[in-house]
């Protein structure tokens, strides 16, 4: 299954040219509104023959309508002049092989290399430029670079990467279409815009609406109905949006076309089969990525605690190493899901990009060089310490860096005891010590199904009574038990949490505690409990009962 074939209705370069002419088309909408305002105050002016209160009112609210169309439309500026480039700058100086790399791409594609390289913490690559008049006039390039890239790929993998990214700009396959995916840029940026400044208008507005509604339920009065809203700029966000749409619609078979051509180009420099295992693995690492951010890097957020400096992302790299995640990694690869094309993606489905290059003819290079690009960064771990200062929320300055075995521990026990906060308050509640041996004291007591009466439940384990209410009840009085054990264990340092990048965090019992637990956990929750096993296996593990007075 290849890149798709011309159209009969339209060819690739009929729609190219088509969609530069609408490019020019958004600002003549944007002139079509401002002109239309203008026209209707002039006409209202020579109707009423003089100025009036009324005319006013009209004149002002065609100011509300035509500034944000004039402030976001003609002098929003982007990329650069917004503000710095997120992520860390790799300068020529401080990573020369990764410049010679980028040197050799341009050089071989014969496109415009760019001003600067910078790292950004995304699964992605992508050659960035300072364009004006939606994106008609070129300007400064910048490339970013994915530290996942650098993590998960080998050099010759890399390559394509770029390579592809430069083809963009090669324009051998489709003239204009770097127009038309620059252009494609700035329309969703001016209609980003339009939708940023509704989004504070309607805050505004919702904070005045809220200080009413307080003063009326001050004076006894009901509060408005009236909701907050984006104001013009939401009218013309929307209307901005459906032009957008239909550009789009246009220009989609020039953006997928320029994909497939980029592709090629990728190929032709790095190779067939590099470009494909490339392809294969972004969506792969993308997911890889999601999970150990979600898994492991901020495991230890809500207990304070972050890994070491250069391992929130850097860290990445034990999972995609070890054995286990790498061949489920690998087989995620092969297995690519079809996907039905968005009639308004630019990029066409994964799994038709590697099949068109899969199809190519065997090119002999095989998967090129096949070290891990990460090699091409020098001084890594500090530049990954670097991309955390710049790209972290502020909150993350504030986080204490430990090492990832007492990370996993400290944030497990944190964990536990945040699910152990219902039992506990169960347990004070009752006027029991909040811990593994206050339950097992309640037990004793026959104060078990007290206790579970007030942990949380389900509707049909809340309306259940009798002999079926215990049924619900003993599940959940076993789970608690197993639990205030654990986090009783754990706080004594006499069990814990492991690190394992091949799965979830360990749980590491005292020596022989396993062998016992379950069958004292079934004597503790039985309609006629024996807490005497489970005490004895604490007190063997080292934690003794408490000396405390009668229930």
């Amino acid at each position: 299954m290849g890149a798709p074939q011309r159209s009969t209705a339209m060819s690739t370069s009929g729609r190219a040219v088509t969609a530069v002419a609408m490019l020019a088309g958004f600002y003549l909408l944007a002139l079509g509104i401002l002109g239309g305002l203008l026209a209707l105050d002039i006409a209202l002016y020579q109707a009423a023959g003089k100025l009036s209160p009324a005319l006013a009112k009209v004149w002002a609210l065609s100011v509300a309508i035509g500034y944000p169309v004039v402030r976001v439309v003609f002098l929003t500026r982007r990329r650069k002049d917004d503000g710095e480039l997120p992520g860390v700058l790799l300068t020529r100086e401080r990573q020369p092989e990764l410049w010679a790399m980028v040197d050799r791409i341009s050089e071989r594609t014969g496109v415009r290399g760019p001003a600067e390289i910078r790292l950004v913490p995304e699964v992605n690559a992508g050659v960035l430029e300072e364009t004006r008049l939606l994106g008609l006039i070129p300007g400064k390039r910048h490339l970013v670079i994915g530290a996942p890239l650098l993590l998960g790929l080998t050099e010759g993998e890399l390559e394509s990467v770029l390579a592809h990214e430069f083809g963009h700009y090669s324009n051998r396959d489709v003239k204009l279409a770097a127009v038309t995916v620059a252009g494609r840029r700035a329309i969703l940026n001016t209609i980003g815009g339009l939708h940023q400044r509704a989004d504070q208008h309607q805050a505004g507005e919702a904070a005045k609406l809220a200080a009413k509604a307080e003063k009326r339920l001050a004076k006894g009065r009901k509060p408005s109905s009236e909701q907050a809203g984006g104001g013009v700029d939401r009218v013309l966000a929307k209307l901005f949006t459906l032009y957008a749409k239909l550009y789009f619609r246009v220009s989609e078979a020039v953006g997928r076309r320029q994909e497939y051509a980029a592709d090629r180009v990728a190929a032709q420099f790095a190779g067939r089969d590099a470009t494909a295992s490339a392809l294969r693995r972004i969506p792969t690492l993308d997911a890889a990525q999601d999970y150990y951010l979600n898994r492991y890097a901020t495991i230890g957020w809500d207990a304070g605690l972050l890994p070491p400096p250069g391992q929130v992302f850097g860290g990445l790299a034990h999972l995609l190493s070890d054995p286990k995640r790498r061949a489920e990694l690998a087989e995620h690869a092969l297995e690519l899901p079809e996907q039905t094309p968005d009639p308004y993606d630019s990029h066409p489905p994964i799994h038709l990009r590697v099949a068109a290059i899969e199809e190519l003819p065997e090119d002999g290079r095989g998967a090129g060089a096949t070290g891990p690009a990460l090699a091409l960064l020098r001084d890594a771990e500090r530049v990954l310490a670097e991309l955390e200062v710049v790209t972290l929320i502020p909150e993350a300055s504030g986080k204490q860096r430990v090492e990832w075995p007492e990370l996993v521990r400290t944030a497990m026990l944190t964990h536990a005891r945040e699910a152990a906060v219902p039992a506990r308050n169960a347990l004070a509640g009752l006027g029991l010590p909040p811990t593994v041996h206050g339950l097992l004291d309640g037990i004793d007591a026959g104060r078990a199904w007290e206790f579970t009466d007030r942990l949380p439940k389900s509707e049909q384990a809340a309306a259940a009574t009798g002999r079926a209410a215990r049924e619900f009840a003993r599940p959940m009085l076993r789970e608690e038990l197993g639990h205030a054990t654990v986090v009783a264990l754990a706080e004594a340092g006499l069990a814990g949490w492991e690190l394992s990048w091949s799965g979830p965090a360990e749980l590491r019992l005292p020596d022989g505690f396993e062998d016992g637990f379950d069958a004292a956990l079934t004597a503790a929750c039985a309609d006629t409990p024996d807490t005497a096993p489970l005490r004895a296996l604490l007190t063997g593990a080292g934690l003794p009962s408490p000396v405390t007075p009668g229930v």
